[in-house]
């Protein structure tokens, strides 16, 4: 556990003292800037656009922040050779990866929670203000890019090539808004084997559908089972993704 809090310690001031980092926050803010001007368009709508607008723009920037880090957070050190420097310290290769990843993840959750505070700012001015279904909104776009960074990682050590493990994380992110979409297919699709496929493609992809909280803005809020569900799947998927990693980590000669 000492390890593993080491690694995320020094993973964390290491992102937040990234270049990229800083730019995809300042990004951020920018494009919440943009939406607080959009929003005037909509008149008597402002606080919904704003509000539909920056959750969307810190939900993207995000994801994209959380897929290029993981994807870099391997393979740049066996590329400069410190991990063969790190390795033979003695850290376990399991607690090495866990500690990277959740350090990672902890970089793009601040940058999310300094967004978020902008964001609230600015809806704050029109009078908008629901701190709970704020906050739960924002714990479902962590989930999110928790399970995109998990899977992120586990495909820049399966395929050990950055421009393929970022090709495949944005497929698999882009897919993983269409599970229901790809179910339906599946159903009318009049072959067997095609429809065994897509269904095990379907589940074996992420199902970030579930976590569209912002989809409840305008109705009634769902439950806690919801929430607890949301939550479940989220820690499960990321867990499953990130012991096949450390399998496949644990098997590079390094």
């Amino acid at each position: 556990m000492q390890t593993i809090s080491a690694v995320f310690a020094y993973t964390l001031k290491e992102h937040v003292r990234h270049k990229a980092w800083l730019s995809s926050a300042l990004f951020g803010l920018v494009l919440l800037g943009g939406s607080l001007i959009v929003s005037a368009l909509g008149q008597d709508e402002r606080a919904r656009l704003m509000l539909d607008l920056g959750l969307a723009a810190i939900e993207v920037i995000a994801l994209v922040g959380i897929v290029f880090l993981t994807v870099n957070l391997i393979l740049q050190e066996v590329e400069s050779r410190a991990i063969f420097l790190i390795l033979t310290h003695p850290v376990r290769r399991a607690d090495y990866l866990l500690g990277r990843f959740l350090g990672t993840v902890a970089a793009v959750a601040l940058g999310m929670a300094g967004m978020a505070l902008m964001h609230a700012a600015f809806l704050s001015l029109y009078g908008w203000w629901e701190p709970g279904r704020y906050a739960a909104a924002l714990g479902c776009m962590l989930g999110k890019t928790a399970v995109m960074g998990a899977l992120s990682l586990l495909l820049s050590i399966a395929l050990t090539s950055e421009a393929a493990a970022m090709a495949f994380a944005v497929f698999l992110w882009t897919l993983g808004h269409f599970s229901s979409e790809m179910r339906f297919l599946a159903d009318r699709s009049g072959s067997a084997f095609l429809k065994t496929a897509i269904v095990a493609f379907s589940h074996a992809a992420p199902d970030f559908a579930r976590f569209n909280y912002r989809d409840f803005w305008h109705q009634t809020a769902p439950g806690g089972d919801w929430l607890a569900w949301t939550a479940v799947y989220a820690l499960a998927y990321t867990a499953a993704c990130l012991t096949l990693a450390v399998q496949l980590f644990e098997q590079k000669e390094f």
